[in-house]
C-alpha cells in the first residue's frame, strides 16, 4: 500500500491529469471571448475533473496512513457486543450501481453525439469518405480547433474523456463510501446503547466509559477522514450543483430524436439521483453521530455518572464532513443547496440570450466540412 511517484499507476494518473488541463485550455482558447456562464461548461467539466485527479494523487499520499487507523479502530466493531453490519454487502451494491448507471449515461452520450452527426449529415447532405474521422474531428472539436488532425490525437482525447467522465462519476461515488463506512459504525455504537437501555439491565460508569472511548475514537476518525476529504467534498457540491443548473436551464430545449431526448432524460435523472446519493449518504455522517446522544436522554437519573456526562458532552457534538470549512454536510443543508441552485439559475437566465446559439439541437449553417 505504500505509495511511489515512480509507478504504472501514477504515470497513467499524470498523463490523465496532463490531458485534463490541455482540454481546459484548448477549450477556453477555442471560445475566446465567446466565453459565458453557459458555454463554460466544457472548461469547467474538464477543470474539475483533472483538480479531483491531483486531489486524489494527494489523498494517495496519505491513504496508507488513514487505512491503518481506520482498521484499527473498527477492530472493536467486527466482534461482540456489536451486531453484525452488511457494510461490505452495501458497499458493492452502491459501488456497482452507480458504475453501471456512470457506463449507461456515457454509452448514451456517444449514442447522443452520433445522432447529432448523422442529423448533421443529412441536413448539409454531406458525403463522408472516412467515417471514423468525421467522428473524431466532429467529436473533439475543441482539439482540432488548434491542432490537425491526427488519429493518435483522436485516440488520446478519447482516453481523456474517458477518463474525466470516470473521475466526474467516482467523485461522489468515493464520498458515498467513505461516508457510509463511518456512519455505520456510529449506528453500531448506537445499537449497542439502544440494546442496554432496553435490556432493563443498569448501567455502569464502565459500561459508559466504554462507550465514550470508542465514540471518540470514532470522531477522531471521522475527523481524519475529513480533512483528507473535504477538497474533494467541496468540488463535488460545487461541481453537481452547476451542472444541475445547466441541464434545468437546457430542459426547454426541443431534442431533435427519440435518442437525444432519452439522453437528455436519462443523464438529467443520472445527475439529480447521483447528487442526492452523495449528500444523503454524506449527511449520515452528522445525523448517526448524533444518535448516541438521543438515546443518552433516555438513561435514568439514578445511572447518571460522570462518564454518562462526559460522553453527553462528546456527543452532542458530533461528528460532520466538510467542504474545506466552508460548510459543513447535514442535512439542514438541503435548503441551502436549493437555495443556491435557485440563485444559480437566475444568474445563468440573464446570459440565456447570449449563449443560445451555443446550445443550439438544430443545424444552422452547412459550411464546407473539411480538415486541415
Amino acid at each position: 500500500m505504500t505509495f511511489r511517484t515512480v509507478s504504472v499507476t501514477c504515470v497513467v494518473s499524470a498523463i490523465s491529469i496532463f490531458g485534463g488541463y490541455a482540454m481546459l485550455l484548448l477549450s477556453l482558447v477555442r471560445l475566446g471571448r465567446d466565453l459565458n456562464a453557459i458555454n463554460v461548461a466544457e472548461p469547467i467539466f474538464f477543470g474539475i475533473c483533472a483538480t479531483s485527479l491531483v486531489i486524489f494523487w494527494q489523498l494517495a499520499k496519505q491513504w496508507q496512513a488513514i487505512a491503518v487507523a481506520w482498521s484499527r479502530t473498527e477492530r472493536t466493531f467486527v466482534r461482540y457486543p456489536f451486531h453484525k453490519s452488511n457494510l461490505k454487502r452495501k458497499i458493492r451494491f452502491v459501488a456497482a450501481a452507480l458504475l453501471l448507471m456512470a457506463l449507461a449515461e456515457h454509452l448514451l452520450f456517444v449514442a447522443n453525439n452520433v445522432s447529432y452527426m448523422l442529423k448533421e449529415i443529412d441536413y448539409c447532405n454531406w458525403t463522408i469518405p472516412d467515417p471514423v474521422m468525421f467522428f473524431f474531428a466532429k467529436t473533439f472539436t475543441t482539439t482540432f480547433h488548434t491542432f490537425a488532425y491526427s488519429l493518435p490525437i483522436a485516440i488520446y482525447n478519447e482516453y481523456i474523456v474517458i477518463s474525466m467522465t470516470f473521475v466526474w462519476n467516482f467523485v461522489d461515488l468515493f464520498i458515498m463510501l467513505i461516508s457510509i463506512g463511518i456512519a455505520a459504525r456510529f449506528d453500531q455504537l448506537r445499537d449497542r446503547v439502544f440494546d442496554r437501555i432496553n435490556s432493563r439491565t443498569p448501567t455502569t460508569e464502565h459500561f459508559w466509559e466504554q462507550i465514550r472511548i470508542q465514540y471518540v475514537a470514532l470522531c477522531e476518525l471521522a475527523g481524519t477522514i475529513n480533512r483528507a476529504i473535504n477538497k474533494l467534498v467541496f468540488v463535488s457540491y460545487a461541481n453537481d450543483t452547476y451542472y444541475i443548473v445547466l441541464q434545468i436551464m437546457n430542459a426547454n430545449q426541443e431534442q431533435p430524436s427519440v435518442v437525444n431526448k432519452v439522453y437528455f432524460c436519462y443523464s438529467f435523472a443520472y445527475l439529480l439521483l447521483r447528487t442526492f446519493l452523495m449528500f444523503w449518504y454524506s449527511a449520515q455522517v452528522e445525523h448517526t453521530s448524533h444518535g448516541t446522544f438521543r438515546l443518552i436522554q433516555q438513561v435514568p437519573t439514578a445511572e447518571y455518572c460522570d462518564e454518562l456526562q462526559r460522553l453527553q458532552m462528546y456527543s452532542k457534538c458530533g461528528a460532520s464532513l466538510n467542504g474545506m470549512g466552508v460548510f459543513s454536510v447535514s442535512k439542514r443543508i438541503g435548503l441551502t443547496l436549493t437555495g443556491t441552485i435557485i440563485t444559480y439559475e437566475l444568474v445563468l437566465l440573464s446570459y440565456r440570450e447570449g449563449s443560445s446559439d451555443q446550445h443550439s439541437t438544430t443545424v444552422s449553417s452547412c459550411e464546407p466540412w473539411h480538415l486541415t
